[in-house]
């Protein structure tokens, strides 16, 4: 009998144990609470979580994450979770809208409005002046091919083919990097405008309607704050037809001059002396509400909850195209926006709350230039100076097949099943080890290979110029990043988890120190 009850007494003790070790804080965080969440906010009802669509989508979300908090039982960090934002959103106004191109007499000689600007001022803008073809506008180091040889792009509007004659012969798609290389040598020269023409030739026709998708949404800023730092440089996207026009007293087309580009292998460039630009960049501006969704968890110390660890993530993003297809965002952000409500339900499960306390920020607007991080950061719940860190998270739900080639360009970076990038400035070394010793117990593998390209990219950037220690994290870019294609059927759900489990447990860890983490490496003004 005495044998019984002992062995009795020891299979409780173990099934108590066990059923203790499963119910840790961090094993709160489920990839079926993770999925179950994601399928709403990611879901075609969202509409993209954008401003203006047609379904509120990004009005909706907000609720869901408000309810979620309440029933939690987190502590609003504002009245009844919102932080509302006021933003003025500039949009293109088409009715307003021209191209003229005027000749020596002054008389209008071709009119078009097929054309659209990116960035630039937020009220109605111009552009007049001269203008000069460069071809592609490329410059090769190594062959000593250079389109703008000679020419004068001081004040002038610059045209220029997208491309380079590499890529052409190569049959290769358009690349982003090279067109800005071009703006900047345009910079560098004085010149007012770029106006980009997809060359004839091109492959890939849906290069500038993404650009125009996009540009069309319109810019916003916070009201009555410093409007976002504008181009250098005025960008203007324009077509074939347009080009013709420009390119007329030459007697050839377009496409008649890069062939002879492509067939000579050398620069067709050259002034347009009888004719000069006249743009009319119309604006439609207004005022808009976002929210930012605010919730904390007061920290367990008389002292120390006074400090506090911030978690950061965007909920919204680009809405619905012309077409009425829906960026629903599965990764970038609804990944990142789910996995905060899993880590906020963790830190709630703990029967003592850290010593710290702990806020949740949902923020808008991130798309729009990082505008909600923004306010937040100019009105937070606990002063910057008292805020010991921001770990963000932006797009963690994707995985490759293996882990990237070390060498791999920045958009071929899609983590393997065990990476994880994680964007800092290094302010503080005491974090990042902490942070290497979560990853080593989990099993991932830190880089910080996305750094220099990201560090101000995403909302972790208002803390890291404000001199706190930030966590960016994310699995990388992937060819679903920013088009309709990022969708729920590939999410990596597991890894999703892993993320969340690491963000909750250096959170946990920074929280609950006696002392608060070393910045020895503070962010340059």
């Amino acid at each position: 009998m005495i044998k019984t009850k002992l062995a009795l007494n020891l299979m409780l003790l173990l099934a108590g144990s066990i059923v203790f070790a499963q119910n840790k804080p961090v094993e709160t965080i489920t990839e079926n609470d993770l999925q179950a969440h994601l399928e709403y906010v990611a879901s075609d009802l969202m509409q993209g979580r954008d401003f203006n669509t047609i379904v509120p989508g990004l009005e909706l979300t907000a609720n869901y994450i408000k309810t979620q908090c309440k029933k939690l039982g987190l502590k609003p960090g504002f009245d009844d979770y919102f932080q509302t934002v006021e933003m003025v959103s500039s949009k293109p106004d088409p009715e307003n809208t021209y191209f003229q191109l005027i000749g020596e007499n002054g008389e209008v000689a071709f009119e078009g409005k097929d054309f659209f600007s990116l960035g630039g001022a937020s009220e109605n803008d111009t552009v007049k002046g001269n203008i000069v073809f460069t071809g592609y506008g490329w410059y090769n180091n190594e062959t000593k091919y250079n389109d703008t040889e000679g020419l004068d792009l001081k004040g002038k509007v610059v045209v220029v083919m997208t491309r380079n004659p590499e890529m052409v012969k190569a049959d290769e798609k358009n690349n982003m990097q090279i067109e800005m290389q071009k703006m900047q040598k345009a910079v560098m020269g004085g010149a007012q405008a770029v106006l980009f023409i997809s060359d004839p030739q091109n492959p890939d026709k849906e290069y500038i309607n993404s650009i125009k998708k996009y540009a069309t949404g319109g810019m916003m800023q916070l009201k009555g704050g410093q409007a976002s730092q504008r181009m250098p440089i005025k960008l203007l996207f324009g077509t074939e037809e347009l080009a013709d026009q420009i390119v007329k007293e030459s007697g050839k087309t377009l496409a008649q001059i890069q062939n002879e580009m492509n067939e000579s292998g050398s620069p067709k460039s050259f002034d347009i002396k009888e004719l000069s630009a006249n743009v009319l960049l119309g604006k439609a501006v207004s005022i808009i509400e976002g929210k930012n969704i605010v919730a904390m968890i007061e920290g367990s110390d008389p002292v120390l909850k006074n400090e506090c660890v911030v978690y950061t993530a965007h909920y919204d993003h680009m809405g619905v195209d012309g077409e009425g297809e829906i960026y629903n965002g599965a990764d970038d952000n609804g990944t990142g926006t789910v996995a905060l409500l899993e880590i906020a339900e963790a830190f709630q499960s703990m029967k003592k709350k850290p010593k710290r306390s702990i806020v949740f920020a949902w923020v808008t607007a991130e798309e729009k230039g990082l505008i909600g991080s923004d306010y937040y950061s100019r009105n937070p719940v606990f002063a910057m100076e008292k805020t010991l860190a921001d770990i963000n998270l932006d797009m963690i739900g994707r995985s490759a097949e293996q882990e990237p080639d070390p060498d791999a360009e920045v958009e071929k970076s899609l983590a393997g099943p065990n990476g994880l990038y994680i964007v800092s400035g290094k302010q503080s070394s005491e974090l990042m080890g902490i942070s290497n010793d979560i990853c080593k117990e989990l099993g991932l593998i830190p880089s910080d290979k996305l750094s220099q390209a990201f560090l101000t990219r995403s909302d972790y950037y208002h803390f890291y110029k404000n001199g706190v220690p930030v966590l960016g994290l994310s699995t990388g870019l992937h060819d679903d990043y920013h088009t309709v294609n990022d969708e729920l059927a590939k999410i990596d759900y597991h890894k999703m988890k892993r993320v969340a489990q690491y963000s909750f447990l250096v959170g946990e860890k920074v929280a609950n120190q006696k002392q608060r983490i070393v910045v020895d490496n503070p962010a340059m003004e």
